[in-house]
Protein backbone atom coordinates (compact mmCIF):
# COMPACT_ATOMS: atom_id res chain seq x y z
CA UNK A 1 0.00 0.00 0.00
CA UNK A 2 1.39 3.19 -1.16
CA UNK A 3 1.95 6.22 1.79
CA UNK A 4 -0.80 8.23 2.53
CA UNK A 5 0.42 11.93 1.91
CA UNK A 6 -0.81 13.97 5.35
CA UNK A 7 -2.81 17.30 4.80
CA UNK A 8 -1.61 19.56 7.51
CA UNK A 9 -4.51 20.76 9.24
CA UNK A 10 -6.17 18.46 12.34
CA UNK A 11 -8.01 21.27 14.33
CA UNK A 12 -8.05 18.09 16.98
CA UNK A 13 -4.78 17.09 16.62
CA UNK A 14 -2.52 20.12 16.24
CA UNK A 15 0.38 19.37 13.72
CA UNK A 16 -0.87 16.24 12.20
CA UNK A 17 -2.42 16.24 8.68
CA UNK A 18 -5.04 14.81 7.23
CA UNK A 19 -4.92 11.62 5.47
CA UNK A 20 -8.22 9.64 5.41
CA UNK A 21 -11.78 10.43 5.52
CA UNK A 22 -15.15 9.33 7.68
CA UNK A 23 -17.87 8.12 5.25
CA UNK A 24 -19.90 7.66 8.44
CA UNK A 25 -19.50 11.00 9.87
CA UNK A 26 -20.09 12.63 6.11
CA UNK A 27 -16.54 12.19 4.79
CA UNK A 28 -15.05 14.55 7.55
CA UNK A 29 -11.49 15.10 7.25
CA UNK A 30 -9.53 12.89 9.81
CA UNK A 31 -5.48 12.89 11.06
CA UNK A 32 -4.04 9.13 12.23
CA UNK A 33 -4.74 10.11 15.76
CA UNK A 34 -8.61 11.07 14.64
CA UNK A 35 -9.18 7.43 13.16
CA UNK A 36 -8.19 6.01 16.15
CA UNK A 37 -9.56 8.20 18.91
CA UNK A 38 -13.09 9.94 17.67
CA UNK A 39 -13.62 7.74 14.88
CA UNK A 40 -12.93 4.11 15.75
CA UNK A 41 -14.72 1.45 14.40
CA UNK A 42 -16.33 3.80 11.92
CA UNK A 43 -16.44 3.36 7.62
CA UNK A 44 -12.72 5.00 6.78
CA UNK A 45 -11.69 5.81 3.40
CA UNK A 46 -8.22 7.49 1.79
CA UNK A 47 -7.93 10.88 1.69
CA UNK A 48 -6.24 10.33 -1.52
CA UNK A 49 -9.08 8.23 -3.63
CA UNK A 50 -11.93 10.80 -2.21
CA UNK A 51 -10.36 13.64 -3.45
CA UNK A 52 -9.86 11.86 -7.14
CA UNK A 53 -13.57 11.40 -6.96
CA UNK A 54 -14.24 15.01 -6.13
CA UNK A 55 -11.78 16.36 -8.89
CA UNK A 56 -13.80 14.04 -11.58
CA UNK A 57 -17.15 15.58 -10.45
CA UNK A 58 -15.66 18.86 -10.92
CA UNK A 59 -14.52 17.67 -14.31
CA UNK A 60 -18.15 16.28 -14.86
CA UNK A 61 -19.83 20.10 -13.91
CA UNK A 62 -16.77 22.11 -15.60
CA UNK A 63 -18.04 20.22 -18.68
CA UNK A 64 -21.76 20.75 -17.78
CA UNK A 65 -21.25 24.30 -17.11
CA UNK A 66 -19.00 24.90 -20.45
CA UNK A 67 -21.34 22.24 -22.85
CA UNK A 68 -24.68 22.76 -21.43
CA UNK A 69 -25.66 24.97 -19.46
CA UNK A 70 -23.80 28.42 -20.23
CA UNK A 71 -24.68 28.12 -23.92
CA UNK A 72 -28.23 27.32 -23.42
CA UNK A 73 -28.15 30.45 -20.48
CA UNK A 74 -26.30 32.70 -23.46
CA UNK A 75 -29.25 30.80 -25.86
CA UNK A 76 -31.94 32.58 -23.22
CA UNK A 77 -30.17 35.22 -23.26
CA UNK A 78 -29.93 35.75 -26.92
CA UNK A 79 -33.61 34.52 -27.22
CA UNK A 80 -34.83 36.73 -24.75
CA UNK A 81 -32.95 39.97 -26.09
CA UNK A 82 -34.77 38.56 -29.64
CA UNK A 83 -37.98 37.82 -27.85
CA UNK A 84 -38.05 41.86 -26.25
CA UNK A 85 -36.81 42.76 -29.67
CA UNK A 86 -40.00 41.07 -31.12
CA UNK A 87 -42.78 42.33 -28.73
CA UNK A 88 -41.81 45.96 -28.54
CA UNK A 89 -42.63 45.32 -32.63
CA UNK A 90 -45.39 43.93 -31.72
CA UNK A 91 -46.59 46.29 -28.83
CA UNK A 92 -45.67 49.30 -31.55
CA UNK A 93 -47.73 47.55 -34.14
CA UNK A 94 -50.73 47.20 -31.96
CA UNK A 95 -50.31 51.27 -30.65
CA UNK A 96 -50.69 52.19 -34.48
CA UNK A 97 -53.62 49.82 -34.67
CA UNK A 98 -55.37 51.20 -31.49
CA UNK A 99 -54.60 54.66 -33.05
CA UNK A 100 -55.71 53.70 -36.70
CA UNK A 101 -58.96 52.54 -34.69
CA UNK A 102 -59.05 55.21 -32.24
CA UNK A 103 -58.91 57.65 -35.79
CA UNK A 104 -61.34 55.64 -37.28
CA UNK A 105 -64.23 55.97 -34.74
CA UNK A 106 -63.14 59.97 -34.92
CA UNK A 107 -63.73 59.82 -38.38
CA UNK A 108 -67.03 58.40 -38.03
CA UNK A 109 -68.04 60.53 -35.69
CA UNK A 110 -66.85 63.73 -37.14
CA UNK A 111 -68.57 62.54 -40.49
CA UNK A 112 -71.71 62.05 -38.65
CA UNK A 113 -71.20 65.41 -36.85
CA UNK A 114 -70.83 67.17 -40.35
CA UNK A 115 -74.26 65.41 -41.99
CA UNK A 116 -76.11 66.71 -38.60
CA UNK A 117 -74.35 70.56 -38.79
CA UNK A 118 -75.02 70.17 -42.95
CA UNK A 119 -78.80 69.60 -42.45
CA UNK A 120 -78.63 72.64 -39.93
CA UNK A 121 -77.54 74.88 -42.07
CA UNK A 122 -79.53 73.36 -45.23
CA UNK A 123 -82.55 74.19 -42.70
CA UNK A 124 -81.19 77.67 -42.29
CA UNK A 125 -80.79 77.88 -46.46
CA UNK A 126 -84.43 77.00 -46.78
CA UNK A 127 -85.67 79.19 -43.84
CA UNK A 128 -83.96 81.91 -45.23
CA UNK A 129 -85.65 81.40 -48.99
CA UNK A 130 -89.18 81.07 -47.15
CA UNK A 131 -88.14 84.12 -45.33
CA UNK A 132 -86.89 85.88 -48.72
CA UNK A 133 -90.33 84.58 -50.10
CA UNK A 134 -92.47 85.80 -47.49
CA UNK A 135 -91.02 89.19 -47.74
CA UNK A 136 -91.61 89.42 -51.18
CA UNK A 137 -95.49 88.26 -50.61
CA UNK A 138 -96.06 90.95 -47.94
CA UNK A 139 -94.00 93.65 -49.44
CA UNK A 140 -95.96 92.99 -52.63
CA UNK A 141 -99.39 93.13 -50.43
CA UNK A 142 -98.25 96.27 -48.89
CA UNK A 143 -96.95 97.85 -52.02
CA UNK A 144 -99.96 97.22 -53.95
CA UNK A 145 -102.92 96.55 -51.80
CA UNK A 146 -102.62 97.70 -48.26
CA UNK A 147 -100.90 100.75 -48.80
CA UNK A 148 -103.21 101.90 -51.26
CA UNK A 149 -106.49 100.67 -49.34
CA UNK A 150 -104.93 102.65 -45.87
CA UNK A 151 -104.05 106.43 -48.32
CA UNK A 152 -107.75 105.49 -49.74
CA UNK A 153 -109.54 105.37 -46.27
CA UNK A 154 -107.60 108.46 -45.03
CA UNK A 155 -108.59 110.09 -48.45
CA UNK A 156 -112.55 109.10 -48.07
CA UNK A 157 -112.49 109.80 -44.23
CA UNK A 158 -111.26 113.16 -45.08
CA UNK A 159 -113.20 114.36 -47.97
CA UNK A 160 -115.17 111.31 -49.55
CA UNK A 161 -118.94 111.78 -50.25
CA UNK A 162 -121.57 109.65 -48.93
CA UNK A 163 -121.72 107.41 -51.87
CA UNK A 164 -117.48 107.02 -51.79
CA UNK A 165 -117.77 106.23 -47.40
CA UNK A 166 -120.23 103.16 -48.40
CA UNK A 167 -118.38 101.95 -51.19
CA UNK A 168 -115.13 101.99 -49.57
CA UNK A 169 -116.53 100.36 -46.11
CA UNK A 170 -117.89 97.45 -48.70
CA UNK A 171 -114.65 97.23 -50.45
CA UNK A 172 -112.38 96.72 -47.24
CA UNK A 173 -114.97 94.49 -45.29
CA UNK A 174 -114.25 91.30 -46.12
CA UNK A 175 -110.59 92.33 -47.48
CA UNK A 176 -108.05 89.87 -46.16
CA UNK A 177 -104.76 91.40 -44.94
CA UNK A 178 -102.66 88.04 -44.93
CA UNK A 179 -100.76 87.01 -47.81
CA UNK A 180 -102.61 83.23 -48.53
CA UNK A 181 -98.69 81.87 -49.77
CA UNK A 182 -97.22 82.53 -46.66
CA UNK A 183 -95.00 79.56 -45.07
CA UNK A 184 -94.29 78.87 -42.17
CA UNK A 185 -90.20 78.18 -41.07
CA UNK A 186 -88.47 74.52 -40.74
CA UNK A 187 -88.60 74.04 -36.98
CA UNK A 188 -85.57 71.53 -35.38
CA UNK A 189 -84.48 69.96 -32.41
CA UNK A 190 -81.71 68.38 -31.26
CA UNK A 191 -81.98 65.43 -29.28
CA UNK A 192 -78.09 64.91 -27.87
CA UNK A 193 -77.43 61.25 -27.18
CA UNK A 194 -75.69 60.12 -24.25
CA UNK A 195 -71.97 58.78 -24.03
CA UNK A 196 -71.21 55.73 -22.76
CA UNK A 197 -67.97 54.73 -22.22
CA UNK A 198 -68.89 51.09 -21.79
CA UNK A 199 -69.55 51.40 -25.31
CA UNK A 200 -66.83 53.58 -26.67
CA UNK A 201 -64.72 50.74 -25.52
CA UNK A 202 -66.39 47.89 -27.78
CA UNK A 203 -66.27 50.21 -30.33
CA UNK A 204 -62.23 50.83 -30.13
CA UNK A 205 -61.00 47.15 -28.95
CA UNK A 206 -59.48 45.88 -25.92
CA UNK A 207 -55.68 44.78 -25.50
CA UNK A 208 -55.57 41.58 -23.87
CA UNK A 209 -52.42 40.30 -21.27
CA UNK A 210 -51.79 37.02 -21.19
CA UNK A 211 -55.56 36.02 -22.68
CA UNK A 212 -57.17 38.81 -20.00
CA UNK A 213 -58.32 42.16 -20.24
CA UNK A 214 -56.17 43.73 -17.29
CA UNK A 215 -58.96 47.02 -17.00
CA UNK A 216 -61.29 44.53 -15.91
CA UNK A 217 -61.72 43.51 -12.75
CA UNK A 218 -64.13 39.80 -11.87
CA UNK A 219 -67.27 40.04 -12.27
CA UNK A 220 -68.63 40.03 -8.52
CA UNK A 221 -71.96 38.29 -7.70
CA UNK A 222 -75.48 40.50 -8.09
CA UNK A 223 -76.49 42.41 -5.24
CA UNK A 224 -80.04 42.33 -4.26
CA UNK A 225 -82.18 46.46 -4.23
CA UNK A 226 -85.15 44.73 -3.07
CA UNK A 227 -87.48 41.99 -3.39
CA UNK A 228 -91.36 42.46 -2.70
CA UNK A 229 -94.25 40.79 -3.69
CA UNK A 230 -96.56 41.92 -6.67
CA UNK A 231 -99.94 43.56 -5.55
CA UNK A 232 -101.98 42.02 -7.99
CA UNK A 233 -103.81 38.52 -8.15
CA UNK A 234 -102.00 37.38 -10.88
CA UNK A 235 -98.91 35.57 -10.76
CA UNK A 236 -96.59 37.08 -13.71
CA UNK A 237 -96.44 40.49 -14.77
CA UNK A 238 -94.80 43.03 -17.75
CA UNK A 239 -92.25 45.31 -16.79
CA UNK A 240 -91.03 48.88 -18.33
CA UNK A 241 -88.33 51.12 -17.46
CA UNK A 242 -89.31 54.57 -16.25
CA UNK A 243 -86.84 56.19 -14.28
CA UNK A 244 -86.29 54.16 -10.80
CA UNK A 245 -90.00 52.90 -10.99
CA UNK A 246 -91.94 50.65 -13.11
CA UNK A 247 -95.20 49.66 -15.41
CA UNK A 248 -96.97 46.27 -14.64
CA UNK A 249 -98.98 44.88 -16.46
CA UNK A 250 -100.75 40.81 -17.10
CA UNK A 251 -102.67 39.74 -20.29
CA UNK A 252 -105.31 38.74 -17.85
CA UNK A 253 -105.62 41.92 -16.47
CA UNK A 254 -107.70 45.63 -18.05
CA UNK A 255 -105.34 47.86 -15.45
CA UNK A 256 -101.88 48.57 -15.55
CA UNK A 257 -99.71 49.74 -12.16
CA UNK A 258 -96.40 52.12 -11.47
CA UNK A 259 -94.57 51.20 -8.56
CA UNK A 260 -91.62 52.22 -6.90
CA UNK A 261 -88.45 49.75 -5.70
CA UNK A 262 -90.45 48.81 -2.63
CA UNK A 263 -93.73 48.04 -4.78
CA UNK A 264 -95.37 50.68 -3.58
CA UNK A 265 -98.11 51.56 -6.24
CA UNK A 266 -97.47 55.27 -7.42
CA UNK A 267 -100.49 55.32 -10.17
CA UNK A 268 -103.38 52.67 -11.25
CA UNK A 269 -104.50 53.18 -14.95
CA UNK A 270 -107.68 51.63 -15.79
CA UNK A 271 -107.62 50.46 -19.48
CA UNK A 272 -111.15 48.79 -19.57
CA UNK A 273 -109.94 46.18 -22.18
CA UNK A 274 -107.22 43.79 -21.21
CA UNK A 275 -103.75 44.77 -21.78
CA UNK A 276 -101.51 42.43 -24.01
CA UNK A 277 -97.87 44.11 -23.88
CA UNK A 278 -96.77 47.99 -22.46
CA UNK A 279 -94.16 49.83 -23.67
CA UNK A 280 -92.78 53.51 -22.40
CA UNK A 281 -91.92 56.54 -24.92
CA UNK A 282 -88.43 57.18 -24.56
CA UNK A 283 -89.45 60.16 -25.54
CA UNK A 284 -92.60 61.37 -24.01
CA UNK A 285 -92.45 59.04 -21.14
CA UNK A 286 -96.04 58.08 -21.87
CA UNK A 287 -97.29 54.17 -21.43
CA UNK A 288 -98.61 52.50 -25.07
CA UNK A 289 -100.37 49.33 -25.19
CA UNK A 290 -101.45 46.69 -27.44
CA UNK A 291 -105.34 44.98 -26.99
CA UNK A 292 -105.83 41.12 -28.74
CA UNK A 293 -109.41 41.87 -28.99
CA UNK A 294 -109.96 44.83 -31.31
CA UNK A 295 -106.18 44.72 -32.56
CA UNK A 296 -105.69 48.20 -31.33
CA UNK A 297 -102.64 49.95 -30.46
CA UNK A 298 -103.68 52.72 -27.57
CA UNK A 299 -101.47 54.72 -25.62
CA UNK A 300 -101.99 56.52 -22.07
CA UNK A 301 -102.71 60.18 -21.62
CA UNK A 302 -101.79 62.47 -18.89
CA UNK A 303 -105.05 62.59 -17.80
CA UNK A 304 -104.76 58.63 -17.41
CA UNK A 305 -107.43 58.43 -20.33
CA UNK A 306 -106.03 55.12 -23.02
CA UNK A 307 -106.85 56.31 -26.39
CA UNK A 308 -107.07 54.40 -29.54
CA UNK A 309 -104.02 55.56 -31.95
CA UNK A 310 -104.47 52.45 -34.86
CA UNK A 311 -105.30 49.32 -35.42
CA UNK A 312 -103.28 46.11 -37.13
CA UNK A 313 -104.11 43.54 -39.31
CA UNK A 314 -103.02 40.63 -37.50
CA UNK A 315 -103.19 40.07 -33.43
CA UNK A 316 -100.61 42.03 -31.32
CA UNK A 317 -98.48 40.44 -29.32
CA UNK A 318 -96.00 42.68 -28.46
CA UNK A 319 -94.68 46.34 -29.15
CA UNK A 320 -92.18 49.00 -28.57
CA UNK A 321 -90.92 52.51 -29.34
CA UNK A 322 -88.33 54.14 -30.78
CA UNK A 323 -86.45 57.18 -29.81
CA UNK A 324 -88.07 58.58 -33.36
CA UNK A 325 -91.49 57.33 -32.09
CA UNK A 326 -92.13 55.02 -34.49
CA UNK A 327 -93.94 51.96 -33.22
CA UNK A 328 -92.84 48.96 -33.39
CA UNK A 329 -95.45 45.81 -33.00
CA UNK A 330 -95.05 42.14 -32.95
CA UNK A 331 -97.90 40.57 -34.74
CA UNK A 332 -98.99 36.80 -34.54
CA UNK A 333 -98.02 34.75 -37.78
CA UNK A 334 -97.69 38.47 -39.30
CA UNK A 335 -94.11 39.25 -37.97
CA UNK A 336 -92.73 42.29 -36.59
CA UNK A 337 -93.44 45.26 -38.33
CA UNK A 338 -92.95 48.99 -37.85
CA UNK A 339 -95.24 51.84 -37.95
CA UNK A 340 -95.67 55.50 -37.24
CA UNK A 341 -97.49 57.01 -34.11
CA UNK A 342 -100.50 57.38 -36.20
CA UNK A 343 -100.33 54.01 -38.32
CA UNK A 344 -98.87 54.57 -41.44
CA UNK A 345 -96.23 51.75 -42.50
CA UNK A 346 -92.95 53.04 -42.42
CA UNK A 347 -90.01 52.42 -45.16
CA UNK A 348 -86.94 50.46 -44.85
CA UNK A 349 -85.77 53.42 -46.96
CA UNK A 350 -85.71 51.33 -50.49
CA UNK A 351 -89.06 51.65 -50.92
CA UNK A 352 -90.29 48.02 -48.75
CA UNK A 353 -91.79 48.20 -45.43
CA UNK A 354 -90.09 47.67 -42.32
CA UNK A 355 -90.30 44.36 -41.53
CA UNK A 356 -89.18 41.34 -39.96
CA UNK A 357 -90.35 37.45 -40.21
CA UNK A 358 -91.20 35.89 -36.93
CA UNK A 359 -94.26 33.58 -35.50
CA UNK A 360 -95.05 34.36 -32.34
CA UNK A 361 -92.95 37.77 -31.05
CA UNK A 362 -94.58 38.00 -27.85
CA UNK A 363 -91.74 40.31 -26.35
CA UNK A 364 -90.04 43.60 -28.24
CA UNK A 365 -87.15 46.24 -26.69
CA UNK A 366 -85.60 49.46 -28.14
CA UNK A 367 -81.78 49.71 -27.58
CA UNK A 368 -81.46 53.59 -27.00
CA UNK A 369 -77.45 53.23 -27.46
CA UNK A 370 -77.29 51.56 -30.84
CA UNK A 371 -81.23 52.04 -32.39
CA UNK A 372 -81.34 48.07 -32.25
CA UNK A 373 -84.51 45.99 -32.07
CA UNK A 374 -84.61 42.71 -30.23
CA UNK A 375 -87.39 40.11 -29.94
CA UNK A 376 -88.01 36.73 -28.33
CA UNK A 377 -90.28 34.45 -30.72
CA UNK A 378 -91.64 31.37 -29.14
CA UNK A 379 -92.20 29.45 -32.75
CA UNK A 380 -95.75 29.45 -31.27
CA UNK A 381 -94.61 26.47 -28.65
CA UNK A 382 -94.89 26.17 -24.89
CA UNK A 383 -91.74 26.44 -22.74
CA UNK A 384 -93.37 22.86 -20.82
CA UNK A 385 -93.86 21.24 -24.85
CA UNK A 386 -90.71 22.82 -26.13
CA UNK A 387 -88.41 21.24 -22.97
CA UNK A 388 -90.56 17.74 -23.22
CA UNK A 389 -89.63 17.31 -26.80
CA UNK A 390 -93.08 17.25 -28.28
CA UNK A 391 -93.09 19.30 -31.01
CA UNK A 392 -90.25 18.58 -32.86
CA UNK A 393 -88.83 21.44 -35.73
CA UNK A 394 -89.51 23.91 -33.26
CA UNK A 395 -87.02 26.36 -32.55
CA UNK A 396 -87.69 29.25 -29.60
CA UNK A 397 -85.14 32.42 -30.67
CA UNK A 398 -84.33 35.85 -29.84
CA UNK A 399 -84.13 38.26 -33.07
CA UNK A 400 -81.86 40.80 -33.03
CA UNK A 401 -82.38 43.58 -35.60
CA UNK A 402 -81.05 47.28 -36.46
CA UNK A 403 -83.20 50.11 -36.95
CA UNK A 404 -84.93 49.60 -39.75
CA UNK A 405 -86.14 45.88 -39.19
CA UNK A 406 -83.27 44.67 -41.05
CA UNK A 407 -81.76 41.15 -39.61
CA UNK A 408 -78.56 41.33 -37.71
CA UNK A 409 -78.76 37.48 -36.52
CA UNK A 410 -80.61 34.92 -34.69
CA UNK A 411 -80.15 33.24 -31.43
CA UNK A 412 -81.62 29.98 -31.22
CA UNK A 413 -78.58 27.81 -28.98
CA UNK A 414 -76.24 28.85 -26.44
CA UNK A 415 -74.19 25.80 -26.03
CA UNK A 416 -74.26 23.90 -23.21
CA UNK A 417 -74.54 26.47 -20.43
CA UNK A 418 -75.73 24.76 -17.62
CA UNK A 419 -71.95 24.92 -15.93
CA UNK A 420 -72.04 28.44 -15.99
CA UNK A 421 -76.01 28.51 -14.03
CA UNK A 422 -75.03 25.81 -11.34
CA UNK A 423 -74.43 22.47 -13.00
CA UNK A 424 -76.87 19.53 -13.55
CA UNK A 425 -78.18 17.63 -16.12
CA UNK A 426 -76.19 18.36 -19.16
CA UNK A 427 -78.96 20.35 -21.93
CA UNK A 428 -78.67 22.51 -24.85
CA UNK A 429 -82.41 23.63 -24.87
CA UNK A 430 -82.58 27.34 -25.68
CA UNK A 431 -85.98 28.81 -24.79
CA UNK A 432 -85.86 32.74 -24.02
CA UNK A 433 -88.44 34.58 -21.95
CA UNK A 434 -88.14 37.79 -21.96
CA UNK A 435 -85.26 40.40 -23.13
CA UNK A 436 -83.70 43.92 -23.10
CA UNK A 437 -80.91 46.14 -23.86
CA UNK A 438 -77.82 46.96 -21.36
CA UNK A 439 -75.61 49.95 -21.07
CA UNK A 440 -73.70 48.73 -24.44
CA UNK A 441 -75.68 47.27 -26.80
CA UNK A 442 -75.62 43.79 -25.37
CA UNK A 443 -78.70 41.83 -25.10
CA UNK A 444 -80.44 40.27 -21.44
CA UNK A 445 -82.14 37.05 -21.64
CA UNK A 446 -84.31 35.29 -19.46
CA UNK A 447 -83.73 31.89 -20.46
CA UNK A 448 -86.27 29.32 -18.78
CA UNK A 449 -85.02 25.87 -19.34
CA UNK A 450 -82.04 26.81 -16.81
CA UNK A 451 -84.53 29.57 -14.98
CA UNK A 452 -81.95 32.36 -15.09
CA UNK A 453 -81.05 35.90 -16.68
CA UNK A 454 -77.76 35.48 -19.73
CA UNK A 455 -76.11 38.35 -21.26
CA UNK A 456 -75.82 37.77 -25.14
CA UNK A 457 -72.88 39.51 -27.53
CA UNK A 458 -75.51 42.32 -29.41
CA UNK A 459 -73.42 42.08 -32.09
CA UNK A 460 -73.15 38.19 -33.24
CA UNK A 461 -75.38 36.59 -30.17
CA UNK A 462 -72.45 34.78 -28.47
CA UNK A 463 -73.40 33.71 -25.05
CA UNK A 464 -71.09 35.89 -22.51
CA UNK A 465 -72.04 35.10 -19.04
CA UNK A 466 -75.15 34.19 -16.91
CA UNK A 467 -76.26 37.20 -14.69
CA UNK A 468 -78.88 35.59 -12.48
CA UNK A 469 -80.09 32.51 -11.39
CA UNK A 470 -82.94 32.27 -10.16
CA UNK A 471 -82.92 30.28 -6.86
CA UNK A 472 -87.05 28.88 -6.30
CA UNK A 473 -89.57 30.09 -8.77
CA UNK A 474 -88.07 30.80 -12.84
CA UNK A 475 -87.68 34.29 -13.72
CA UNK A 476 -90.05 36.12 -16.11
CA UNK A 477 -90.10 39.58 -17.08
CA UNK A 478 -86.80 41.56 -16.85
CA UNK A 479 -86.25 45.45 -17.46
CA UNK A 480 -83.10 47.62 -16.95
CA UNK A 481 -83.67 50.71 -15.19
CA UNK A 482 -82.99 53.62 -17.21
CA UNK A 483 -80.63 55.07 -14.93
CA UNK A 484 -77.05 53.62 -15.90
CA UNK A 485 -76.81 51.84 -12.57
CA UNK A 486 -76.90 48.28 -14.03
CA UNK A 487 -80.25 47.91 -12.20
CA UNK A 488 -82.17 44.91 -13.55
CA UNK A 489 -85.74 44.31 -12.69
CA UNK A 490 -87.09 40.69 -12.69
CA UNK A 491 -90.45 39.21 -12.30
CA UNK A 492 -91.16 35.76 -11.12
CA UNK A 493 -94.07 33.33 -11.92
CA UNK A 494 -94.64 33.55 -7.92
CA UNK A 495 -95.49 37.22 -8.16
CA UNK A 496 -92.19 38.06 -6.64
CA UNK A 497 -89.90 41.39 -8.01
CA UNK A 498 -86.63 41.17 -7.61
CA UNK A 499 -84.31 44.07 -8.33
CA UNK A 500 -80.84 43.32 -8.74
CA UNK A 501 -77.45 45.33 -9.22
CA UNK A 502 -74.80 43.49 -11.11
CA UNK A 503 -71.55 44.25 -12.88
Amino acid sequence: MAAQTPVPGCTHHPGMGFVYICKTCDNELLCMDCVVSRHNSHNIGKLTDYVSEQKQQIRQYQEKLSKTDIPKLDGQIQESEENLKESSIGLRKMIEDIKRQGEQIKTEANNLVDKLVTLCRDLMKINADITEKNTAALTKLLGEKLKPQLERCQQVLTSGSNVDVISVARETRNTSTTPPDLRALKTAAFKPGVVYNDLLERMLGTVLVDGENPLYKPIPSPTVVSSFKTPFLYDMCRTCRSGDEAWLSYWKEDNIHRVDQKGNIKEKVECKVKVESITVSPTTGRVWFCVTEDKSIREVMSNGAAVTRFTVDAVPQSLCITQEDMLVVGMEYKGIVMFTSDGRAVSDGAGGVCRQEAVSPYHLTYCRQTGNIAATDSDNVSSVNYVAGTSPGKEPRVIVMDKHLKLKFQCKHLGDITSQVGGGEQSSKFYPGDVCFDGTGDVLVVEKVTKSVVLIDGNNGHFLRTVYIASRSSPYSISLQDDHTCTLWIGHKNSTMQIIKYK
